[in-house]
């Protein structure tokens, strides 16, 4: 199982995450995410992963330099 709910408050897009944080799984986090932050200009960013199971942190952390390289906002992971 894997699922994303993203909604935007108070300024910030929040992005949670439940089940298995794969390579895959990253890629459609990244793709979804960027889409939104290319079409508002959003920079502040928390993505929440207290519901996740098998984190591939190696992924996750390409995810993350990826991130800072291109856009560079204000992102937090929430993490257990």
């Amino acid at each position: 199982m894997f699922n994303i709910d993203i909604f935007y408050s108070n300024n910030t897009l929040n992005v949670s995450v439940e089940g298995i944080i794969n390579k895959n799984n990253i890629n459609q986090i990244k793709k979804r995410l960027y889409y939104i932050i290319s079409e508002y200009g959003i920079n502040d960013i928390v993505i929440d992963i207290k519901n996740t199971i098998n984190v591939d942190k190696e992924a996750l952390s390409e995810f993350l330099d990826d991130y800072d390289i291109n856009y560079g906002g204000n992102l937090v992971i929430v993490d257990k």
